[in-house]
């Protein structure tokens, strides 16, 4: 065998030999994560979901665990067979517009301050009167500021979220929950704000139907 030949061979099996070693250590490394925090400080995708998850390459899925609060309240909203949970601080208030016993908008407030001016709003609005598919939500992308725009999932329902400027401005979030449009809006826009309603979107615990 030529000089050159051993030294292509010598470098392919050292190659080879980096290889196994790279791989034996993400291996050891992937199992030795078991935690959400662990996952995520390794690299591996979030997904946009309420609760936040990571997943690793091997399949294994962490949930982000949200801390304990003190005094929040339970409130289901029965004409959508919505549960959540919010901070006391809170003020609440349904809104459910119907036609003839038929319900068209099932809405709700959550507030701290006036409405008029809040220190943070909530605004939750499902839209019974019209079915909507996917491509709706693709639609509502166009109205957000394209470099906030992000898929979501609450409690297994497909979404969107982003920030909408304008004389509304507002951050907001919109699944398609049974073929009808779901959104969530927040105001003022700010980051603290936000991370009240991630707290609150991640609570949500809608009953399927059959």
């Amino acid at each position: 065998m030529s000089p050159n030949r051993k030294l292509v061979v010598f470098f392919i099996v050292l190659l080879l030999v980096g290889l196994g070693v790279w791989k034996y250590q993400q291996k050891s490394t992937v199992e030795q994560i078991n935690s959400f925090e662990e996952c995520a400080q390794a690299g591996y995708p979030i997904l946009e979901s309420y609760p936040e998850q990571c997943r690793t390459p091997d399949g294994k899925s962490f949930t982000r665990l949200i801390a304990n609060q003190q005094n929040l309240q339970q409130e289901t909203i029965e004409e959508i067979g919505l549960s959540f949970q919010y901070p006391a601080g809170l003020v609440y208030r349904k809104e459910i517009a119907d036609n003839a016993g038929n319900i068209r908008t099932a809405g709700f407030f959550l507030t701290k301050g006036s409405e008029q001016n809040p220190e943070y709003q909530l605004y939750g609005l499902y839209e019974n009167y019209k079915d909507a598919t996917e491509a709706d939500l693709e639609r509502a992308k166009t109205e957000m500021d394209p470099t906030t725009v992000k898929e979501v999932s609450i409690n297994g329902y497909k979404g969107v979220e982003g920030f909408i400027t304008g004389p509304k401005t507002r951050y907001i979030t919109i699944i398609l929950k049974d073929d009808k449009l779901f959104s969530v809006s927040t105001t003022p826009p700010n980051e603290e704000n936000k991370n009240i309603t991630q707290q609150i979107l991640s609570t949500f615990s809608f009953k399927y139907e059959d």
